[in-house]
């Protein structure tokens, strides 16, 4: 009787499912770890989680290149020169070549003019953009704004030189270009700006005593501009002069930097 009691309490251990636990010669009871079912911790998932969204967001915080910006701009440039020598139309007529080519005077001095002032600007948004090491949302706009100045400027050579050969309001003429070239040197002082209001944007070279000499240059070209503007007024000439000086001055006045690739 004591041995089928023993009998039947071991099989009754044996067939029980619910039973986590075995015996072993010892006595003692072990959880059996292969009856649970496994639980899925979550904190892998949550910790992926997280690490994609810290670079996420680091990828959204990181500096963009100059790079780019640089090559969109001088492609806008380029065009708006390339425009600038469509504006010289040979006029109709049946006169002699010399004499045709020879009325157009009016529209070289516009083209050079203007060819002159795209190339002062490409000057100085070379020296803006070989001192800094990266961009950010306000200098893309302010750049962008520049452009639109530059875009601008062909049209603004063609009321130049059309009120230059006809005689007529050939004054207002030269202050509409002047007043292009004013907002221009805006858009230009605040991209300017946009470069230095954060000192961590410039290369390690870049002296403070550089960044004030170059922000008083530039902050000039508005209050010059306007006053050549204002002087065709009195004479459309004296004005081109003034815009052709002006134009020397800030070229003269760049200085190319020399800088590591490494960005310094």
């Amino acid at each position: 009787m004591t041995a089928q009691s023993h009998h039947d309490s071991a099989d009754g251990s044996a067939d029980d499912p619910a039973e986590g636990a075995r015996t072993d010669s010892c006595g003692c009871a072990h959880a059996d770890v292969g009856a649970t079912d496994p639980v899925t911790d979550p904190a892998p998932k949550e910790g992926a989680a997280a690490g994609a969204g810290g670079a996420q967001g680091e990828e959204e915080s990181a500096p963009v290149s100059p790079g780019r910006l640089e090559a969109f701009s001088d492609g806008v440039i380029a065009i708006a020169i390339t425009l600038l020598s469509l504006e010289i139309k040979l006029p109709d007529g049946g006169g002699s070549l010399l004499h045709s080519l020879a009325s157009l005077w009016p529209s070289y001095v516009g083209f050079v003019l203007s060819f002159l002032l795209v190339g002062q600007v490409w000057l100085n948004h070379h020296a803006i953009f070989v001192r800094v090491r990266s961009v950010d949302q306000w200098m893309l706009i302010c750049n962008l704004f520049l452009l639109l100045d530059v875009a601008f400027l062909p049209f603004a050579t063609s009321v130049l030189t059309r009120s230059l050969e006809s005689g007529h309001d050939e004054r207002m003429g030269a202050v509409f270009y002047g007043m292009v070239m004013v907002i221009g040197g805006l858009f230009f002082n605040a991209l300017w700006r946009a470069s230095i209001r954060d000192r961590g944007r410039l290369r390690a070279e870049v002296s403070e005593t550089e960044v004030r000499s170059m922000t008083r240059r530039f902050a000039m070209g508005p209050w010059l501009y306007s006053l050549a503007a204002l002087l065709g007024l009195v004479s459309a000439w004296l004005s081109v002069v003034t815009y052709v000086a002006l134009i020397v001055f800030y070229m003269v006045g760049h200085r190319p930097r020399r800088v590591s690739p490494a960005g310094g």
